[in-house]
């Protein structure tokens, strides 16, 4: 008798609601611009929610408009053994993000008593929902075969990977800390809502201190104002980024050769940003896991809510992990991650309108002098080295960005020096002088150059 119903329940199944992980937005106007990890579309009057969001992290976030508007968004966790239910008895696992007309943004119900009966009504409405279609089946990228179902599944297959691999270092530990939510002590303020679950939320005018615009006359910066001009906006707290100091890249007290090999080689800073957020201090797997982590949120935030202060700390930290060169042998793991990482990135880089890198204001430029100049470290570093997971990565990022960019990082391979004939036949003797890969890189000084008093 099981069995049968089971049957039954299998070639019913495009009516009958199956109980997979679902994310209800009552209330939601249409034609707003709704994104959930990497796929973004327009709601429909019909729109109510997703269904079938897979195991894992995720973010969705809205807008009022799909250009520069005001973005908000929370990321949430779906358990993976959520997904694996039944359709006979089973629970699903449903969050209720209702509009607020006047924050222009969706906010959980909270645990009060009508809170309780309001998501209840909602709840209990999910099989109708399902039956007229009102609810959208979760995509981590749009489909381009829509006539082959077989490679639509292999490309969502992969698309659903690459969210992973995007993600897989964020924690509830991580968010709270870059929002702010964490306020030591063991005190955690987040965002719960009526069934006990949390969301972490971000917009796209949250910004970090370190970043912000100071104007005389006027209280906090352009972006925070923005921010705060509703109440979801005003829940926001500063980001609270790793202390990333390129200026700084040597212990108090260092002079000499050691303040200077220490601005060179910047494995001193990294450990040390390292060992801040590891809880023990005989174990940084936690620490690095950190640094990781907050690569993955930073980049989403400026690929998905374009926040600019998200963008800048994504490069900070690059600029301070591609410029060390004893962790590629003594933290040789983190460093293979990170260029793991960056390349999975990087092929998402196109997803929004124009690309990423016009987000920024020197574009790609800073991250090809960062990767040509890491070249160079990376082979000096592993010349009497054999098998290094780092080199095995670097090369397959190399590969692709010469590809994709056409960057070549390998300086030998571009003509340096040569002699450039002219238009009336003169020879003259020509070199290419690149800019300086680093801003805050050591100065060689002549010292017969510099006056006696100033020695």
């Amino acid at each position: 008798m099981t069995d049968l119903v089971k049957r039954r329940a299998s070639a019913n199944k495009e009516s009958s609601p199956i109980p997979t992980p679902t994310l209800l937005t009552p209330h939601l106007p249409p034609k707003t611009l709704v994104g959930i990890d990497l796929i973004t579309f327009t709601s429909t009057p019909n729109f109510h929610g997703i269904r079938d969001i897979p195991g894992g992290w995720h973010f969705l976030y809205t807008g009022t408009t799909e250009g520069l508007s005001l973005r908000c968004g929370a990321w949430f966790f779906i358990d993976d053994d959520a997904t694996k239910g039944d359709s006979i008895g089973a629970e699903p696992q449903v969050l209720i993000w209702r509009w607020d007309g006047d924050t222009e943004a969706l906010e959980q119900i909270k645990g009060t008593e009508e809170g309780h009966q309001e998501a209840m009504r909602y709840r209990a409405n999910l099989g109708a929902l399902w039956r007229g279609g009102g609810l959208f089946g979760y995509r981590s990228r749009v489909s381009v075969h829509r006539s082959q179902q077989s490679e639509d599944e292999a490309a969502e297959e992969e698309g659903r990977r690459e969210w992973r691999a995007l993600t897989d270092r964020l924690s509830a530990r991580l968010l709270s800390r870059i929002t702010g939510a964490d306020r030591g002590e063991g005190v955690v303020d987040v965002d719960m809502d009526w069934d006990g679950r949390v969301r972490w939320v971000v917009t796209s005018g949250g910004t970090a201190k370190r970043d912000n615009d100071d104007i005389p006359g006027l209280e906090g910066s352009s972006l925070e104002r923005v921010a705060q001009s509703g109440n979801a906006g005003a829940k926001e707290r500063d980001f609270s980024f790793l202390p990333v100091d390129l200026k700084m890249t040597w212990r108090d007290g260092a002079i000499g050769r050691e303040r200077t090999e220490a601005a060179r080689d910047r494995s001193w800073a990294l450990g040390e940003i390292i060992q801040s957020v590891s809880s023990r201090p005989d174990d940084e797997s936690e620490g690095e896991t950190q640094v990781l982590g907050e690569l993955q949120f930073t980049f989403l935030m400026g690929l998905t809510l374009m926040n600019y202060s998200c963008l800048q700390q994504w490069k900070r930290l690059l600029r301070l992990i591609l410029t060390c060169r004893r962790a590629i042998v003594e933290r040789a793991s983190l460093m293979a991650e990170v260029l793991r990482l960056l390349l999975s990135q990087l092929k998402r880089c196109d997803d929004i309108e124009g690309g990423l890198f016009d987000q920024l204001g020197e574009g790609a430029e800073f991250l090809r002098k960062l990767l040509k100049a890491f070249r160079t470290a990376l082979y000096e570093t592993l010349e009497d080295v054999e098998g290094s997971p780092v080199q095995a990565e670097f090369e397959r990022l190399e590969s692709w960005v010469k590809n994709e960019y056409d960057w070549e990082l390998n300086r030998d391979a571009v003509l340096r020096k040569g002699t450039l004939q002219l238009e009336d036949g003169e020879e003259v003797e020509m070199e290419m002088i690149e800019d300086e890969e680093d801003d805050y890189a050591p100065v060689i000084v002549d010292l017969d150059t510099v006056p006696e008093a100033l020695r």
